[in-house]
Order: C-alpha cells, then structure tokens, then sequence
C-alpha cells in the first residue's frame, strides 16, 4: 500500500522522502484546499518534482477548491505549469476543473478529492465515468462500501488513516463561509468547528464544550483490514502540520506497512504513543467510520487541540528570581526544546510551556524553570519530544549505486554508475575527454581512484562498490576524477528521473485550451427554463401556505427516508402540485442507497430528483428530470457542462454565490444548512448508545458569539444529522429561488 504524506513546505518534503513516503500531496497557488500553504509554487515545482522523482516518490497536486468562471483562464495555466512539470496526478473537487483537466491535457491522471463526497459504489462509477483513475473516499466511507467499489470499479482506493478528521460529511462545510465570508471549500477554513459550543434541548442547559470538534483518527492497527478491502493508499493528513509531524507519520506507517508486506506481526502500541506526541487531541479515533451503523467517540468535547502524552506530574514549585522552579515526575526523559502542557484533575488545560535548562534530578525526576505559577499535583503531557523530532527531521537518505572506472592506457577515462530502482537497472556513462598516458613516476592507485570517486557526500548517492579496469600504470589527476565523478552524478539523476517519468503520458491539446480560455459569457449554456422557484417542505411543513405558481416545484425533503413515508406524502403532494420532485440526502451509504433506489423505482417518472451528491447521478436518465442540488456546488458554467452530460436537467448555484445566468437557481429564503454530521451528537453530549437513544426535537448549539444553531435529524438507514443557522435568510430574487419552508 502506497504512504501518501502531507506536505506544506521543504522541511516537510524532505522529511516525507527520508522517512519512506511513496507520494506526497501538495498544494500551489491559489487552487488548492490550504491557503496558508504558500511555499510551493508554479516556479519551484520542477526542481521538487524532480527529486521526489530521483527517489521514486510521486507528487500529486491538490487542486480541490470551487472555480469562478473567471478564474478558468488562470487555472489552466497553472496547470500547464504543473503538468510541464511533470505532476504524477491531480486531486480534484470540482467536475469543472475535471472537464479542464481532462480535455487540455489528455491521459493525466484525476483523483477525485474527499471533498466530492463519494463514500459508495454509486458515487466511485461516476467518478470513473468522468475519468478519475481514483477515489479518494469521504472518511465517513463504511468498509463494506471500500470492498464492493474495489470489486465493482476497479479504481483505485485512498483512504485517510491518520490527521485531523473534519467533523462535516467529507468537509462539505459552509460554517466559516457563511458566518465569515471566508469559504473552505476556497482554502480558508478558519475551523470554526474547533471552538466551544453550549448545548440546549428545549430550551434546557445541556453542557458545554469543544461540542464540534472531531477526535483525531490514527488506523494504523487496521492496515490488514483496509489492504484486504482493497485500499491503495493510506492518506496522512496535515498540509500544515510542523516537518515533526510529517516524519513521525511517515516513518510509523513505513514501518506498519513493511511489516505487513512482509507478513511479519509487530507491536505498534509504541509508534502510537510516537504519534500522539507529534500531534493528538486526546485519545484517538482508531475506527473512523468503518463499521455498520453509527459510530461513538467522534468528539472529544473536553480537548480541541494538540495534548501529546501523560508522563508525569508537577511535584514541586517554588518561586525563582521572576521565574517559577518547577519540580516534576516524569515517564519519558525530558531534554531541552521539548514542549510541555498541563492539565488539572477534570482534564483542563491550565497552561503550556517551553522546556529550557533542564535539572536531572534522578531517573524520573526534572527540574525546569517556566514564567508559569503552576501548582503541585498538576497533570504533565509531553507535547513536542524534540530529540525524537530532530532525529527524523535530520535524517537523510542516499541512492545506493555500483561503479566501473575504465582507465586503459592512450586511451579516454571511462566512469560507469549502475543502480537499481524498482527492478529497472538505471545506468550513466560518462567518456572524459583525457586520454590516460602511461605514468612516468608514481601511477594513480587504485585508493586514490577510490577516495576521488566516493566524495558523494554533498550528493544523492552513496557508493557500493567501484571496479577499476585498466591495462597498465596510469595516471589520472584528481581534477579529472572529480569531473568525471560530477558528470556521472548529474547524468544518472537525469536518468533516474527520466525512468520515474517515462510512464507520464500527458499532453497538451491547444485547441482546447484555447476554447475553454474564453471569456465566460462566450460558453453557451443551454439551459431548460421551464421551472421557476423550488419549494423545499418535510413532512411537518403546512402546504397550505404555499402560493405555488404554474412552473414552480415542491420538493419533498423525508426526515425518514422509508417507501411508506415518502410515497404517502408524494402522494399527498400531488393532489395539489404538478411539478413535485424528491430531495435526496447529501450522504447515503451503501445500504441507504439501496433504499433509495428501492423508493426511486417506485415513484412515477414525473416526479423529478434533486441530487446533492455524486452518487445520486446514477439515478439520472432520459425519462426522468433531475436537478443538481446543493450539495453538488456548483461554482462554473464548467461543471454544469458536465453534469448535462449525465441528463442534469436544471441547477441550483452553490449558496456561497451569485450566478450571472439568470436560468439557474439560487437559494432564496430558508435557514441554510451548514454541514452534515454521521455521529450522533446526542451520544456527545449523554453518552449513550443507539440501543438507549435519546434523540429530541428541539436541539440547539450556541456560539461564544451568540450565535445560535440548529440540529435536523434524517434517517434513512442510520441517522443522520444536519447544522442549520437558526436565523431565517430572506434574499430572494426576482428570478430563481430555492425556497426552504421545512422549519
């Protein structure tokens, strides 16, 4: 299985290299899901490519933010930069950037982004269909849903095993840009989710806590369970994590998968504990969302960011010139630069700090000085183990190469490199211009030919073994072996990297690029026009109010999604509305789309569907209408292109926009959803089981900020749950609305 790293800057690069990443993930520019990630650029993505390619290690480019139709003319030339520069593949949300992609430039290589949401078979056939050669699954994908899109597609799998988890469905999450106007599906998350939040049922004091924040996950115990399901690549999160952190995941899932292949069993309690102290909320989520039904322990409500490990405990404080001298207990050996928190009895952070000077007492026993008035009896976690750190961040690692040396007399020096990368036997030959004479005096021995042509040190390669030919006692100056050491290092990485990027097989059609670099208004879209508002109601809502004009559609949105309920209220929906459609969920698994389909065949044609996921396209044909949802954010002319190619009939534009193409829809009036949860937050805040359910209606967050949230429950085969803003939005303009009147 491929070890897929994160990366943010060089630091981190090399790290994912040395410590045995097979591919890396980076973003560059303006396009990708980071935008604090800066380092990486359109002009220095050449020479990184380059040596992640000298050490056989892919690079796969994050281009998985929305695309405004302006911007389509930067993107593709940025992308061509990217594909100049040799990109093993792209990571792609946006079915527009995946039209641009795979129209510009032929045969490269799409990955659909986590952020398209696809956690079942359906979801994985049109991402194949629309050319993707992988999926990299939402984390809330069930693992029998991985086995049957393995056995159904074929396509490749990557899955994330260890990171931060975002608490939204495939962080599909409009919190941050709804609230601040700073959108996460632009790169800017500002992780609202990861502030404290109080909870109220019916008006009632819950408790309060960090009541949106997801525990960390670490899978690294599951490794045979996904290889077996069909996982390709283990996916390390964390584009802005410290080179620490990139190391220490790196090299703890070098070491699990090696000895997997090998078939070998090994302890990994001890990398666990290596992982939580490079970064950890508490205690881990080693399951995500693998098994049936709905899972325990998403959040930590106590812990929102990094706690590391319990060594100790403070023993002793004492005042110190304007210091504090803090005396403590401690399981694991403290060193200077190492970084240190500590929490009280119930599990609250009372302060962090630095280590300095350290004091060894005895075996367990430290003495370090803080500008913290700490107090005996305080709880120590070990948030940064600086020497461990070092270790991986300084290592270093070297292309191993065999040499032949010619040097025959009246004849040119002759220096061969050989290596072996992946079973392909990579050579470079370099013919000096000196002819060898015969030595007068001293010949050059074989030690010095030796000594010369070893000096690697400042390059990639380090030397095994080195043959010297020769017919006779010549001599060869040391400036003429150092050139031809030179030259042959500089040609086997050429050729090294020639042999990495032989199977690259992109190209680049002009024709196209120039089409798709027209201004917007030039795409022709020819849109259906003959609906107006969309009327979203659930059971509860009063059709009486509505004031449906001749082209306007009432959506039914189930809070259960059963045959029963939904064909009873189309029915009764359709004794006063022509134009009726079924609003389908924004997440289904492989056992809720089952139940879709089986309500779907039941439904007469001329109830239309409103899709908001990629799967739902599989429901899309000629006899019946659909209507891309918002869940499908749609953000450019591009992807609506694309989805009237699998018999989309009408769009509704994604909430964070306005349209310029007044035929699409917009959101108009309603409380706006802002992410979909596949945890049950009524087993956060009561900690009960499913068996013992204590779901009410009525459940509400609130910010520090004041600002109050509610949460809808939908079942279809497991419960599901959405955030809404409480505040009613009332924007509606002359043209196209989505109407929401559920609440």
């Amino acid at each position: 299985m491929e070890i897929l790293a994160p990366c943010g800057n060089e630091e981190s690069f090399y790290s994912a290299i040395y410590n045995g990443a097979d591919a890396i993930y980076l973003g560059l520019g303006d396009f990708n899901a980071r935008a604090k990630a800066t380092f990486f650029t359109t002009e220095n993505i050449r020479e990184y490519v380059k040596i992640a390619h000298l050490f056989g290690v892919k690079i796969y480019v994050t281009t998985n933010t929305l695309l405004k139709d302006e911007e389509i003319p930067a993107f593709i030339k940025f992308a061509q930069k990217c594909i100049e520069a040799k990109v093993d593949a792209f990571i792609v949300q946006d079915l527009g950037v995946a039209k641009i992609l795979r129209e510009c430039f032929p045969n490269c290589e799409l990955h659909a982004s986590t952020q398209m949401g696809i956690c079942n078979v359906q979801g994985a056939m049109i991402a194949k269909q629309l050319g993707f050669s992988r999926v990299v699954l939402s984390r809330e994908t069930k693992l029998e849903d991985i086995k049957e899109i393995k056995q159904k597609t074929g396509l490749e799998i990557e899955y994330f095993v260890q990171g931060a988890l975002c608490v939204a469905f495939s962080g599909n999450c409009y919190l941050s840009a709804l609230n601040n106007n700073q959108s996460g599906n632009r790169g800017k998350c500002l992780q609202l989710c990861r502030l404290p939040y109080s909870a109220y049922l019916n008006n009632e004091f819950l408790g309060k806590g960090y009541l949106l924040s997801a525990r960390d996950l670490c899978l690294i115990e599951n490794l045979q369970e996904l290889k077996s399901a069909g996982v390709d690549s283990l996916k390390i999160e964390g584009r802005l994590r410290r080179a620490g952190y990139v190391a220490q995941s790196v090299a703890s899932y070098r070491l699990a998968v090696d000895a997997l292949e090998n078939n070998s069993k090994i302890n990994l309690k001890p990398e666990i504990l290596k992982l939580k102290k490079v970064f950890s909320r508490g205690d881990y989520n080693t399951r995500a969302y693998l098994d049936a039904g709905v899972p325990d322990n998403i959040i930590n409500s106590k812990i929102q960011n990094h706690l590391g490990i319990e060594i100790g405990e403070v023993l002793d404080v004492q005042p110190f010139k304007d210091l504090f001298k803090i005396k403590l207990k401690s399981t694991h050996p403290l060193h200077q630069n190492d970084g240190l928190k500590f929490l009280d009895n119930v599990g609250n952070e009372v302060a962090s700090a630095g280590v300095g000077n350290v004091e060894i007492i005895d075996k367990n026993t430290y003495i370090f000085y803080t500008k913290n008035h700490l107090r005996k009896g305080l709880k120590v976690y070990l948030t940064c183990d600086s020497e461990n750190e070092k270790l991986l961040t300084l290592k270093t690692k070297k292309i191993n190469i065999d040499a032949t040396l010619i040097a025959n007399e009246n004849e040119q020096l002759e220096l061969t490199f050989f290596t072996t990368i992946k079973n392909h036997k990579i050579s470079a030959n370099f013919k000096s211009d000196y002819v060898c004479p015969k030595a007068q005096n001293a010949p050059t021995s074989k030690e010095e030919i030796f000594t010369q042509i070893n000096k690697l040190n400042d390059t990639y390669f380090a030397l095994d073994n080195l043959e010297i030919k020769t017919n006779g006692s010549v001599f060869i100056p040391k400036s003429i072996l150092n050139n031809a050491r030179r030259e042959s290092t500089l040609l086997l990485c050429e050729n090294i990297i020639k042999n990495a990027e032989s199977n690259i097989k992109c190209t680049v059609n002009q024709q196209n690029i120039d089409i798709l670099c027209k201004k917007t208004q030039d795409i022709k879209l020819e849109l259906n026009n003959d609906i107006n508002n969309i009327y979203i109601i659930n059971e509860e809502t009063d059709l009486s109010k509505l004031q449906i004009l001749e082209n306007d559609v009432v959506a039914f949105s189930p809070t259960i999604y059963t045959e029963e309920n939904v064909l009873r209220n189309i029915e009764k929906i359709s004794k006063n509305y022509n134009k009726i459609a079924l609003d389908l969920p924004i997440i289904a698994n492989g056992k809720d789309m089952q139940i879709l389909q089986n309500i779907i065949d039941k439904l007469d044609n001329k109830i239309m569907l409103i899709l908001n996921n990629i799967s739902g396209i599989i429901f899309a044909n000629t006899t019946r209408k659909t209507i891309a949802g918002l869940g499908l954010n749609i953000y450019n002319n591009l992807s609506v292109l694309e989805l009237e190619k699998l018999n989309v009939n009408y769009f509704i534009f994604s909430k964070e926009l306005t349209p310029k193409n007044e035929k699409f829809i917009t959101f108009g009036y309603g409380k706006q959803s802002l992410m979909t949860f596949a945890h049950c937050p009524f087993k956060t805040l009561f900690h009960n089981s499913c068996k013992d359910c204590k779901f009410s209606k009525n459940l509400v967050i609130k910010g520090t900020d004041g600002k109050v949230y509610d949460i809808q429950r939908t079942i279809i085969s497991q419960c599901y749950f959405t955030l809404y803003q409480n505040k009613i939005f009332d924007n509606k303009k002359p043209t196209k609305n989505l109407i929401d009147l559920r609440f």
